[in-house]
């Protein structure tokens, strides 16, 4: 296959208290970027309105974490969720809060739609996405572009592939030194109860061939992976873990500089996390609903 993707471009929490979440998170050693309001062209070739909800990011490396609330309500309730599409989180806050977006990264996502459609795998028109961010000089505008799937397609989460447009926007080296010694999303842990045809359609959207490794399967890019196991071996991979329902987004791993720097903080601020071989889990029930990994930066895990 033709590799295109090679990493995650962020990954994500839908909430119904950002502000909670957010500090929560705080708390597991990520810093946040200001508020930032999500803007979405509501029809083909129109300029892209406030969607009334919004998002504050960990920014690491080379991809970033996503919390993404409603903030303007009234503005939200006005538009209808076909108009949101993929960006539409009230279904998915109704099934659980906690992760929900996984978001592939390309740097030629003309590429990446052209592939897809040639091996017959359906998916949209590449989409524009703005929000204003805060940067040194002031608010400006960071652009990115996206294709998503048909509904149905993804029940497991939000899963599209973008492209950063304005990079340097989003990725500000000034808040990169995060507490917790993170330095990227490393990996997204996907529990179904049909491994083997999720890991298939893993492998049509990145373009990268995929593994089986004891109960799980693997799909690796190149700088992120997609882990996927059935809700019996959910547990080997995330101690405790009940699925709050199937199927569903179970957590993400970061890559950090020091495990040891990333138990002191958390020890410091009293938040509870099982020791696995080589890695510190904290569990769903003491991050919002999502199980959150820390790996040493350069492992190689499976």
């Amino acid at each position: 296959m033709k590799s295109d993707v090679n990493i995650f471009h962020h990954v994500g929490l839908a909430t119904a208290d950002l502000e909670a979440t957010v500090a929560r998170y705080e708390l597991l050693g990520f810093t946040f970027t200001p508020i930032s309001h999500v803007k979405i062209a509501l029809k083909p070739g129109a300029e892209p309105e406030p969607l009334g909800a919004g998002n504050r990011c960990a920014i690491f490396q080379n991809n970033y974490l996503e919390i993404v609330g409603i903030l303007d309500k009234k503005r939200w309730d006005t538009i209808t969720r076909a108009q949101r599409g993929p960006f539409d989180i009230d279904g998915p806050i109704s099934r659980y809060e906690g992760l929900h977006i996984m978001h592939f990264g390309t740097d030629d996502i003309e590429a990446v739609r052209e592939r897809l459609m040639q091996q017959g795998t359906v998916c949209s028109e590449i989409a524009r996405l703005q929000r204003n961010v805060d940067t040194p000089d002031g608010e400006r505008t960071m652009y990115a572009k996206s294709i998503h799937f048909p509904p149905g397609s993804n029940p497991e989460g939000l899963i599209q592939i973008a492209q950063h447009v304005t990079p340097e926007l989003v990725l500000q080296p000034r808040y990169m030194d995060q507490p917790n010694g993170a330095k990227n999303v490393t990996e997204v842990i996907v529990c179904t109860t049909d491994p083997a045809r999720y890991s298939a359609k893993y492998e049509r959207y990145t373009g990268h061939r995929g593994e089986r490794s004891g109960n799980r399967w693997v799909v690796n890019p190149g700088y992120s992976r997609v882990v996927v196991v059935a809700p019996e071996q959910l547990a080997e991979v995330i101690p405790g873990c009940e699925p709050p329902a199937i199927p569903f987004l179970a957590g993400f791993t970061v890559a950090t500089a020091s495990l040891d720097r990333t138990r002191e903080l958390l020890n410091k601020n009293c938040i509870p996390f099982h020791e696995n071989g080589e890695r510190l889990i904290v569990r769903p029930e003491d991050a919002r609903g999502c199980a959150v990994l820390f790996e040493k930066e350069g492992a190689s895990r499976f």
